[in-house]
């Protein structure tokens, strides 16, 4: 099965980010904007992996994750991946960035340690808005970023962070919660 590890969000938060992006849509370029119902933060993408290693890593990633301490958070900011003039990927910032690096490196050691190779990547605390698959021009990049640069959510709790299972299908992947990891 399809199995990635990540974060969510509460809906109010993702309502109120998405309320603010429905204005800007019809302004900018063709995009692949996320169903609000999918956006999260993946902390690690496992990949393929049989049903066994859910088994294996529950208890490394339950004993982990109580050791770090719940925390408040805020979606704040904007940005693309890799750069503005070579948009790829549009997303929303988070803080306390620490907070979740700390998370990401914990979830990636434990899983890394029960043998499940990930990609590599360096980790970056955001929530993706879009994939954008023909270049945006300029005016476009700077009106995402005007609006969004000085965004701020609500302030919302941190608490666990869920093992997912993820099937794709024409309409998008369709998440199922696998397992739920409370955080100290």
């Amino acid at each position: 099965m399809r199995l990635f590890i990540a974060t969510n969000f509460p809906a109010v938060v993702l309502r109120d980010l998405n309320d603010r992006v429905a204005k800007l849509k019809p302004r900018l370029p063709s995009a692949s904007w996320v169903r609000e119902e999918t956006q999260h933060l993946t902390l690690a993408f496992l990949g393929e992996q049989p049903e066994a290693n859910v088994d294996a890593v529950t208890p490394a990633l339950t004993a982990a994750l109580r050791a770090i301490p719940a925390f408040e958070a805020r979606l704040r900011g904007c940005g693309f991946f890799p750069n503005p003039r070579h948009a790829r990927v549009g997303w929303v910032g988070l803080q306390p960035d620490e907070n979740f690096i700390t998370m990401a490196n914990t979830v990636r050691e434990v899983v890394e340690q029960h043998g499940v190779k990930l990609d590599g990547g360096e980790f970056k605390a955001h929530l993706t808005l879009m994939r954008i698959r023909d270049p945006w021009p300029p005016a476009s990049i700077e009106l995402f970023t005007k609006t969004l640069r000085d965004y701020e959510s609500a302030p919302f709790p941190v608490d666990s962070v869920t093992l997912f299972s993820s099937q794709l299908s024409p309409k998008g992947a369709i998440h199922t919660v696998r397992q739920q990891y409370p955080l100290g």
